[in-house]
């Protein structure tokens, strides 16, 4: 089931951002570039989106405006919880929830290492855009979802 998130997700949500970096050997940064996950569900400009299975929460997305478009700021599935289509489910409501908005587009910035993420995006018709001009963050792509 997917809901809209409110800020008692905050904990989930942190655990499964936090263990996901951290299986790809990336340490959480929840000071600077994964402060936002603290205030997941209480954003009045974002749509954030929790994913229930078994009654916890096992993936989240957000979406933030971003000039003519939606901007994906989160997408991450417990690892318990991959394979069985959590993340095209979260990724497909922020795509539905960027059309209500009536956003023309939906982007997102990614790592190279997080392949199963990228193979979804592209499977969902995301293309890959110029490289980022600032790597602080890690991420090293851009991908774009044209809507029409």
């Amino acid at each position: 089931m997917i809901r809209r998130a409110t800020p008692s997700d905050v904990p989930a949500a942190c655990d499964i951002v936090f263990a996901a970096l951290r299986s790809f050997g990336i340490e959480p940064d929840p000071r600077g570039t994964d402060a936002d996950i603290y205030t997941f569900g209480a954003r009045s400009t974002h749509d954030d989106w929790v994913y229930e299975r078994d009654a916890r929460v096992s993936g989240l997305v957000a979406l933030e405006p971003h000039d003519d478009g939606g901007w994906v700021s989160k997408l991450f599935v417990a690892a318990d919880a991959r394979g069985v289509g959590v993340g095209r489910s979260l990724l497909t409501r922020a795509i539905d929830s960027a059309r209500e908005r009536g956003y023309t587009r939906v982007g997102l910035r990614t790592r190279t290492v997080f392949t199963e993420a990228i193979r979804l995006y592209e499977r969902m018709g995301f293309t890959r855009g110029p490289e980022p001009e600032s790597r602080g963050a890690g991420e090293d792509r851009i991908y774009e979802l044209r809507l029409g």
